[in-house]
């Protein structure tokens, strides 16, 4: 008989594989923990908004959400009063140059989006959870993440997984995005957070993405 933590542990670890350099690496990954239930679910009753990246870029921080806030890592930040009417859990959908991708320890794929041709600075981060179900208990949420990690792979990497560091695109793809609005509360107080120099310009992102596809470039 198999001892239930035993079970426990070996299905909430998994291993992922990536190419960096000629050079295959395998690593552990395993679920997170900050906030975890809130960045790898949907509320039932979420709202649909479709915003601009400057405006969402430019959402205030949520007043009184202090760093790693203990009344938040289970429980989604309440409405506050911004110029988009939005609240932690809404599905946000907006346009944006995707410039990278990397492959993080907790599954996601950390994703930088910016909202200029030329630069991938200033830029929001959108994540999307591994689609095991150690990861996300949703099994509706496991087939919409599914679908964009496999659009990210076969369209952006040659089939490829992103590496940990961070693969550039050669050239930034114009992409409509679509996932909840989540306040990453743990860099509360910290320097901006980002991959290869780009910065990103808030600490609200899109996470987890549930929709991602190719965009008509803006005139």
């Amino acid at each position: 008989m198999k001892h239930p933590m035993l079970t426990l542990c070996v299905t909430a670890i998994i291993t992922a594989t990536t190419v960096s350099n000629g050079y295959a690496r395998t690593r552990e990954v395993k679920p997170g923990v900050e906030r975890w239930s809130i960045k790898t679910s949907v509320p039932a009753k979420a709202k649909n908004i479709s915003a601009s990246l400057a405006d969402v870029l430019a959402l205030p921080d949520p007043p009184g959400v202090s760093k790693r806030d203990s009344r938040y890592q289970s429980n989604r930040i309440p409405a506050f009063s911004n110029p988009l009417g939005v609240n932690e859990g809404d599905i946000i959908t907006t346009t944006a140059w995707l410039y990278l991708v990397a492959s993080e320890n907790d599954g996601d794929y950390h994703i930088q989006v910016s909202g200029s041709a030329q630069s991938g600075d200033q830029c929001l981060i959108i994540e999307v959870p591994n689609e095991n179900e150690s990861f996300v208990s949703s099994a509706p949420l496991r087939q919409k993440v599914a679908t964009v990690r496999a659009f990210i792979r076969d369209k952006l990497l040659q089939g490829r997984e992103p590496s940990t560091s961070g693969s550039v695109m050669n050239h930034p793809v114009f992409v409509r995005i679509s996932g909840q609005l989540f306040y990453d509360d743990a860099h509360v107080g910290d320097p901006p957070r980002g991959k290869k120099g780009m910065k990103a310009a808030t600490l609200w992102e899109l996470h987890p993405v549930t929709d991602i596809t190719f965009a008509t470039q803006p005139k």
